[in-house]
């Protein structure tokens, strides 16, 4: 259901007003946190820098692979890290992680001193000790977001997170590619790492400000009862594991080869594939506020579900797109922006439906350590897979029909088919949630839904009682069912001209269960 079970009792857990005044803290970390995932072991940048020192694409996909399989330990570590405590233990942990990473600035001095049998081998002992540290501070990180954040917030939390990280990416992403554009080579990459470095220190500090994830006191005389085996037996949960399972093999190895696809079938340049990134930002940052909006007014499920639909046009949309092009570019930032647009419907969606449906409260440990063991058993397996579907398909050319035949096709028939099965899944998930697919567009496509967000925003922004009768007025005038919960809190206005108002406005809407029974009230 959307309503949580009550709190895990934890010491000193934090009051709502310490929760909301730590959210801040909280933005600022994940948005410090962008500047390092984007320089570092998560964007194009790292892709590109593997491919710069001569790998190969199995072993791009090796060390890709490295990234999330070591979430298994999540399962066996959750009991300690409730007892060392969520917010101790994760920055701890994302100290840790960054320091690791320091590591990857003396790539270019081993490749050149020892070779490039001994630079695997060094990157991928740094990048398994990242994953590993990286991994302990994902264990605490879930179940203390879930702690810390109000669930009547839950969607505007992540919405407005969102936003900033979006807005720190765009910086990132246009130094990065302003970077490899002016400075060839190693050094270019090494500058950017650099930074990324620096990023992940400070998303460290700003972590540390955030309140909750006190230590959970062990008792002696009475072993604690793990939840695993109620978790495994949990139809919703399972549900949503195995979905999100077939998405991450769909998507995360097509994501992560993506530039490579663009340097070498479409024919960009390393600084403008990095720039690609703008487009997939700002298609996020204009749409996040709506979808987190959406999912706190009208559910999880449609938000999620339309935010997968929409991501499976994706593979379609990069194989059809025109090659070595003077338009290319433009075509591809085109595609990014609704690819952003797709992830950020998706993200939202499906984090509020684990966070407030999926995970009860007082079980959050077992269950988010193996949610987090799952997706990186599938995220390992999905990079593994990408990089030996591309090695095997390096033959593969020619034209079928209107469709030019490259390597990377495997990669994007998977991205294709796998989400359909995940959309079939997720929507086998029973929640109270009551707005389908089909009447969650249909809300914003009967009446004026312009005219109805903006009279939305006025409503809420109405300081005297001439304003509000205006702009409830207006809300009848659109005729749409976006404005449904604003008239239904008008009849309860303690001013009789603004609830006579909102009777009139009701009498002028399409018909609504809701309004019906307010109106017979």
């Amino acid at each position: 259901t959307d309503t949580p079970p009550a709190a895990e009792a934890t010491p000193n857990e934090p009051t709502t007003i310490e929760k909301l005044r730590g959210l801040r803290w909280s933005i600022g970390s994940n948005a410090a946190n962008t500047v390092f995932v984007q320089y570092t072991f998560f964007g194009s940048v790292f892709v590109l820098f593997l491919n710069e020192l001569g790998l190969g694409k199995g072993q791009i996909g090796f060390l890709l692979s490295l990234l999330p399989f070591t979430g298994l330990i999540s399962i066996f570590i959750a009991p300690a890290v409730a007892r060392f405590g969520y917010k101790r233990t994760y920055v701890t942990a994302w100290a840790g992680r960054t320091a690791i990473a320091t590591f990857m600035l003396l790539t270019p001095w081993v490749a050149n001193t020892y070779g490039l049998d001994v630079t695997l081998i060094f990157i991928s002992v740094t990048v398994a000790a990242f994953s590993l540290v990286r991994s302990i501070g994902m264990t605490a990180n879930m179940p203390w977001v879930q702690e810390y954040v109000p669930v009547t917030m839950r969607g505007k939390y992540t919405a407005t997170n969102n936003t900033f990280a979006s807005v720190v990416g765009f910086g990132a992403v246009t130094f990065g590619g302003f970077v490899l554009s002016r400075i060839a080579g190693l050094p270019g990459f090494v500058i950017l790492i650099s930074v990324g470095v620096l990023g992940g220190f400070v998303s460290t500090w700003l972590a540390s400000f955030i309140p909750g994830g006190a230590p959970v006191p062990s008792r002696p005389e009475q072993k604690r009862q793990r939840e695993l085996g109620t978790a495994l037996r949990d139809s919703n949960y399972m549900r949503y594991l195995i979905g999100v399972a077939l998405l991450t093999l769909a998507t995360v190895p097509l994501g992560s080869f993506l530039p490579l696809f663009m340097r070498e079938e479409v024919g960009l340049s390393s600084g403008n594939i990095v720039l690609l990134q703008i487009g997939t930002l700002a298609g996020g940052l204009a749409t996040s506020f709506l979808w987190g909006w959406a999912a706190d007014r009208y559910g999880s499920r449609p938000v999620m579900l339309w935010g997968l639909l929409l991501r499976m046009s994706l593979p379609v949309l990069w194989m059809l797109m025109p090659r070595n092009s003077p338009v290319s570019l433009y075509i591809a930032l085109s595609i990014a922006l609704f690819q952003g647009l797709a992830d950020m419907g998706w993200g939202i969606g499906s984090a509020r439906m684990l966070y407030v449906s999926i995970v009860p409260n007082d079980k959050r440990s077992d269950y988010m350590a193996l949610y987090t063991a799952w997706t990186g058993i599938a995220g390992g397996i999905s990079q593994l897979v990408g990089g030996q579907l591309l090695q095997l398909s390096q033959g593969v050319s020619g034209q079928f029909f209107f469709l030019t035949l490259n390597p990377y096709i495997p990669l994007f028939a998977l991205a294709l088919v796998l989400p359909l099965v995940s959309l079939l899944i997720m929507r086998a998930i029973r929640l109270t949630e009551s707005v389908g697919m089909g009447e969650f567009v249909g809300i914003f496509l009967r009446g004026n839904p312009f005219l109805a967000m903006s009279s939305l925003v006025r409503y809420h922004l109405a300081k005297d009682e001439q304003s509000t009768l205006q702009v409830t007025e207006r809300l009848g005038q659109t005729r749409s069912l976006l404005a449904v919960d604003e008239l239904l809190e008008a009849l309860q206005d303690p001013r009789f001209n603004v609830r006579f108002e909102a009777v009139i406005a009701i009498s002028r809407m399409p018909a609504d269960p809701r309004l019906t029974t307010a109106l017979v009230e």
